[in-house]
């Protein structure tokens, strides 16, 4: 998305590059191209239009770039042919280089870009007209660069990161020169309301698209974050110094104003540091500042003693690889007199060395990090462990007890049959005699069975116990390599603090670090197999307890057997009267039963009159809410219309008012091309006119087709008014000025009354008489091409 908007002067960035001198060249052809050929891939991978973060290893090399040629003559010449105005998201990424390049680069980047701040001026305007998404945020950068540029031409102590050699103290800066110090402060609120209006609108973006900093195009808006927490912090320290060292020496009520906007802007500095601390994309990228609760009280000089700088803390292969690749390429740009014929190799191997120690200290991190997961992997498996075995433990209880009973059921049934045995020993001694033996093998089987799952049981407890041991043992060794893994952890961390210490023992360590990494592996691999071996044989327990679940329901089938022949022998007896009484209980429970069922279906149905009641309530406010939306909907259109046309009659407006500009001169073009115009005005008016005769009978699209065209219409006549101003400049024809004035204003009166139709208002007719004027103005013309 992009936006075309008239300006009187546009900004040439060739000849303004040409204006930033190149301080030093490299003298290698070969070393050269190789260089500018880094330079040119790092460029196009950060400044491009992939809505994703760009990488912090191309950034690092356009910074290089930087201190190689002190100065960044070589990236401006390549942002010529990237063509920056063509995507709101390349000019996002180009703001987001262009302040990392001038807070991390050589320090005459600062000055270079000063050079050229015209252009960020017309950057900041040509996507002004875009309100919303990336137009708005490059917008608000812009704005943020303007600023630091204007702080550094009025402020050149300072380095593009915000700091100073001597003093250190900014209280120190002009010593008691209190007249110094107070533009300073208002410099300092301008820079930091700059960058907190940044902020703002980046969090404002990121709700509105409901993306979170997990995701690439959440992490391509938030990207300037770090660096503007950087900067933040720095300019409130500034400026909470700098308001310390005024009250000394002037009076409180001179400095109510600066008081009262360092309030405001410490409100939305806090709430800055509070919205990011809660994303999770910055949890490992940078510690966050705590600010207290309210600003220092300057009226108490002793609040200065407990005042306390905030300090942000960025993930540590980032400070101190840009650590020390600043003191390294700024060693060797101090240097570049005494070693002009060797300062080249010697700056690329030096940027060599630390890309490839960098890299090495994020891939031995990275591994320690791998480790630790792999630990925490083992110990919640070892944690399984421990919970798999208590239950088992807990089931064998369970089981052992669940036998039990089974046994004293049996013994009970045992008893009784040996006495009904005895009752019906004299009445039929043969056939109780035969039910008895019959019982008693009944009996010895169930006891031969319950031997046997004795045994069974005996076995399982005995696997138990054997992979209880194994697990005691595992977790030894697990202990054991826990222990290993510590010391190897520790020898890795002292490894890291050696090898930035020195680069000698880089590739041993290195080695060390690999075959550590290989045992590591090889017992980790071991100790996967013997889980394997644990999770089978806990299989097989499982499988053990599902056969002993089987013979126990069989033994609870032998027993509900049994059970029935005992009430077939005792139910001889008591037949009729156990039957009429069970008659009597289950006609009173019928009854009961009814009488519940009624009073449930009573509930029932008062229950579906209320939900059929609270069900028509609904469609009654949905139909409500349904025809609010469709009033809301219309009258939202009708404003969206209003709106374009009252931009419309601005534009119109300025451009009459642009008439004024003595500056304004024809050219030998001037009538031919305010002739083509014209010609595209009529044309726009008439397609004007027959689409609102159709925009009442027709959809939405006629509407929008209107709209567009009214947009189209006012640029023609804004055309018109100034090109019909300088060719009546050129002619000395001021009849033809004021014509298109005339003009420009009645169409003017057209779109007023579009904006409040009414009966009254013949538009059609209004129309006619403004293509009628654009064909004066076209005789007009001819007369003076004719001239």
């Amino acid at each position: 998305m992009s936006i075309k908007k008239n300006h009187p002067h546009v900004i040439n960035l060739n000849q303004l590059v040409l204006n930033v001198p190149i301080r030093r060249k490299l003298t290698d052809h070969e070393d050269r191209d190789k260089f500018e050929w880094n330079q040119w891939q790092s460029a196009t991978k950060t400044v491009n239009n992939v809505e994703a973060p760009t990488k912090e290893k191309h950034i690092r090399n356009l910074i290089v770039g930087t201190f190689r040629l002190d100065g960044c003559r070589l990236f401006w010449s390549m942002v010529i042919r990237i063509h920056i105005e063509s995507h709101p998201i390349v000019s996002w990424k180009f703001c987001y280089v262009i302040h990392r390049l001038l807070k991390d680069g050589h320090r005459n980047v600062v000055h270079d870009c000063i050079i050229l701040s015209s252009y960020f001026d017309q950057l900041c305007k040509y996507w002004s007209g875009v309100q919303q998404s990336y137009g708005l945020l490059t917008h608000r950068y812009c704005h943020l660069l303007v600023s630091k540029l204007k702080f550094h031409v009025k402020n050149p102590t300072f380095t593009g990161g915000l700091t100073f050699d001597e003093p250190n103290d900014i209280r120190r800066l002009f010593k008691d020169n209190y007249n110094l110090y107070l533009p300073l402060c208002n410099e300092l609120f301008d820079y930091m309301e700059e960058l907190l209006n940044l902020v703002q609108v980046i969090f404002t973006s990121l709700d509105q698209s409901r993306t979170n900093s997990m995701t690439t195009t959440g992490q391509c808006r938030l990207n300037p974050i770090i660096v503007c927490i950087q900067d933040s912090s720095l300019l409130y320290d500034y400026i909470v110094k700098v308001l310390f060292k005024l009250h000394e020496g002037l009076s409180g009520d001179a400095l109510q104003e600066h008081r009262q906007r360092l309030t405001d802007q410490f409100r939305r500095l806090k709430r800055f540091y509070n919205q990011t601390s809660t994303l999770q994309y910055f949890k490992t990228l940078i510690k966050v500042p705590i600010l207290p609760e309210n600003p220092p009280n300057f009226n108490i000089k002793e609040d200065m003693k407990n005042y306390q700088s905030p300090v942000p803390v960025v993930s540590a292969t980032s400070t101190e690889s840009l650590q020390g690749m600043d003191d390294l390429l700024t060693g060797t740009s101090t240097d570049t007199k005494s070693i002009l014929k060797t300062t080249v190799s010697d700056d690329s191997a030096a940027s060599n060395m630390m890309y490839n120690r960098t890299k090495e200290i994020s891939e031995l991190e990275q591994r320690v990090m791998q480790y630790d997961a792999m630990l925490k992997q083992n110990r919640s498996e070892t944690d399984d462990l421990h919970r798999t075995i208590a239950a088992k433990d807990t089931e064998l209880i369970a089981e052992k007890n669940h036998r039990l009973q089974i046994e004293e059921q049996l013994r009970q049934q045992f008893d009784n049959q040996k006495r009904i045995a005895d009752m019906h020993a004299i009445d039929n001694k043969a056939s109780s005699n035969e039910k008895f033996n019959k019982l008693l093998e009944t009996y010895n089987k169930l006891r031969d069975e319950h031997a046997i799952v004795l045994n069974r049981e005996g076995e399982t407890k005995k696997q138990l116990t054997d992979i209880t041991q194994q697990h005691s043992q595992l977790k030894e060794e697990h202990q054991k390599k826990e222990e290993e893994f510590n010391q190897n952890q520790e020898k890795i961390n002292n490894e890291i603090v050696q090898l930035r210490q020195t680069n000698d023992e880089l590739q041993d360590r290195i080695q060390v670090l690999t075959t550590e990494r290989n045992d590591y592996q090889s017992i980790t691999k071991t100790t996967a197999e013997r889980m394997k071996e644990i999770e089978n044989a806990k299989q097989n327990v499982e499988e053990r307890f599902k056969q002993l679940e089987n013979d126990k329901t069989r033994i609870d089938n032998d027993k509900s057997t049994f059970e029935q022949k005992l009430k077939q022998t005792e139910g001889a007896r008591r037949d009729l009267h156990d039957k009429n009484r069970e008659h009597e209980e289950n006609l009173i429970d019928l009854l009961h039963d009814k009488e519940t069922l009624e009073l449930k279906v009573i509930d029932l149905e008062e229950s579906a009159r209320k939900w059929a009641q609270k069900f028509v309530e609904t469609t009654d406010k949905q139909k409500l809410i349904q025809t609010n939306h469709e009033k809301l909907l219309g009258n939202l259109k009708r404003q969206h219309k209003f709106s374009i046309l009252t931009y419309c009659i601005n534009q119109m407006h300025d451009g009459v008012d642009r008439m004024k500009n003595k500056e304004l001169s024809g050219e030998k073009n001037t009538s031919e091309y305010l002739l083509s115009k014209i010609q595209m005005a009529i044309a726009s008016t008439k397609k004007i006119q027959d689409l609102y005769k159709k925009k009442n009978e027709s959809d939405e699209t006629t509407t929008l087709a209107f709209i567009n065209e009214c947009i189209t219409l006012s640029n023609y006549m804004v055309d018109i008014v100034i090109h019909g101003k300088a060719a009546s400049n050129f002619a000395q024809n001021v009849d033809l000025a004021n014509s298109c004035r005339d003009t420009t204003l009645y169409c003017i009166d057209i779109y007023t009354n579009y904006q409040t139709p009414s009966a009254s208002n013949d538009n059609d007719k209004q129309t006619n008489e403004l293509i009628h004027r654009l064909n004066s103005l076209i005789e007009k013309c001819k007369t003076l091409l004719k001239k």
